[in-house]
């Protein structure tokens, strides 16, 4: 750390990067209000973008094996196009630095306005670094080299690889960009976006899809009336491999339902206004307290080894280990590997559950100073944070714990029986549906009510 002037906070030795920092382009924060028709204007533009880059596929090589599969409805990533990375090296990046800063290694209080516009920045260009590491991975570990589809084939040159390289990482700067601008001229978050727009394409790709492959229609629903016309293959209709089927289908819709109704079961902590003569309210906590983050991590995790494990072969078991089956004969078939990746699931979402609600202030302490600040407490129990604090930690620290497992159980049982765009990504699109409705909401009663803005910070 280096010391400041007397009596004030010493800084983290990383503001020596500012100057540095300073050279990465940012999109202003705006300095008047944005009305909901402008949010909802960039938002849908920042979307076309994305959709746009998603049809330009990478010039001087093609993509010869896909071990992302599963995960790339929850990073955004189009095989063989400029979003090959998607959102990864984002989220990767803000894996490392939350993991850094949680752990005091990196000495920056994000309660901190100077401390926070740092960490933005680092994620910044720590992302920028990812995107190239990421890129190079690829390029080098031959996902793009010919010789893997055909032997006689000529190598990429160096020249082509380096170019492979700039595609990939000037398209996950683009996003990273595209992800700045609507969270702070959109609504919502530019990878809670994106990740929303992949998954809804998916299903309804391969639910709905008139195309046929191998005599049969790519869609459930198509194949599924055209065996019902014919009076043959049910069957096979539900339980098909390699293409989607009803069994996937009838479960997303279940899944669907099931995750909507557990994010609305929450518990209410009783609360008095001190201002208001001790008028009483609840503080709610959702049985999915974490939502979907822990997810997110626990994938983050799991692409990267994958990565890796397609470059070194020592790694290629362990990379094998996190795929989970993905569909309910393959599990019946191999139980104990989908024993081996709940074992190894589970506990990672846990454990990102628990360290997710320190760093993004949603804590015992970080509620209860935050209640003790709004002037509220808890009836029944001294105006103290630490009893606050104490009493919060009954209900916080189980729903946090939860919500990990549940997340976990969720994202497998979709994956384990084939749903259609993944257990996670249908588990993902409904969380930032869901939030993405409240912000549209928020947003809405701050045009009709102007004196509300000043509540949200606006």
């Amino acid at each position: 750390m280096v010391e400041g002037l007397e009596g004030e906070k010493p800084k983290s030795r990383l503001f020596a990067l500012k100057p540095v920092l300073k050279f990465l382009p940012e999109i202003e924060v705006p300095k008047r209000h944005v009305s909901f028709k402008e949010r909802f204007l960039w938002t849908c533009l920042a979307l076309l973008a994305f959709l746009a880059m998603t049809q330009i596929p990478l010039y001087g090589g093609k993509s010869t094996v896909d071990i992302f599969q599963n995960l790339r409805f929850v990073f955004a990533s189009y095989r063989g196009t400029v979003v090959e990375l998607g959102i990864g090296p984002i989220v990767t990046a803000g894996i490392i630095l939350q993991l850094l800063v949680g752990s005091k290694i990196i000495g920056l209080d994000l309660s901190e306005g100077e401390d926070r516009a740092l960490f933005t920045s680092l994620q910044k260009g720590l992302a920028i670094l990812m995107a190239v590491f990421e890129a190079s991975m690829l390029v080098l570990g031959g996902w793009y080299d010919p010789r893997r589809v055909d032997p006689s084939a000529a190598p990429l040159s160096t020249s082509c690889m380096l170019f492979l390289i700039l595609q990939l990482t000037l398209g996950a700067v683009v996003v990273l960009y595209l992800d700045e601008l609507v969270s702070k001229y959109g609504l919502g978050s530019g990878i809670s976006l994106f990740i929303l727009a992949g998954v809804a394409m998916e299903i309804c790709w391969q639910s709905f899809s008139p195309f046929s492959q191998g005599g049969q229609y790519i869609g459930a629903v198509p194949n599924f009336i055209h065996a019902s016309v014919r009076g043959t293959g049910m069957g096979d209709a539900f339980l098909r491999a390699g293409l989607p089927n009803m069994l996937g289908f009838f479960t997303s819709i279940l899944l669907f339902l099931l995750v909507l109704y557990l994010n609305n079961i929450s518990v209410g902590i009783p609360l008095a206004y001190e201002r208001a003569g001790g008028i009483r309210g609840r503080y709610p906590i959702s049985l999915l307290y974490t939502n979907v983050i822990p997810v997110i991590l626990a994938m983050a995790v799991f692409a990267n080894l994958r990565l890796l494990g397609s470059i070194f072969p020592s790694l290629q078991g362990l990379s094998n280990l996190v795929t989970p089956p993905g569909n309910l004969p393959e599990v019946i078939s191999e139980p104990i590997r989908a024993v081996i990746y709940l074992a190894i699931f589970i506990p990672l979402c846990v454990g990102f559950s628990w360290v997710w609600i320190y760093l993004a202030g949603m804590g015992p302490r970080d509620i209860a100073e935050q209640l003790r600040n709004a002037e509220m407490f808890i009836p029944g129990f001294r105006r103290d944070v630490r009893m606050m604090e104490e009493h919060l930690s009954r209900y916080l620290i189980g729903a946090t714990l939860m919500s990990g497992v549940l997340v976990a159980l969720l994202s497998a049982f979709g994956d384990f029986m084939g749903s259609l765009g993944s257990g996670t990504g249908i588990l993902l699109a409904v969380g930032i549906a869901q939030n993405l409705h409240q912000e549209i909401s928020r947003q809405r009663v701050a045009e009709m009510f102007p004196a509300v803005r000043r509540l949200l910070g606006e």
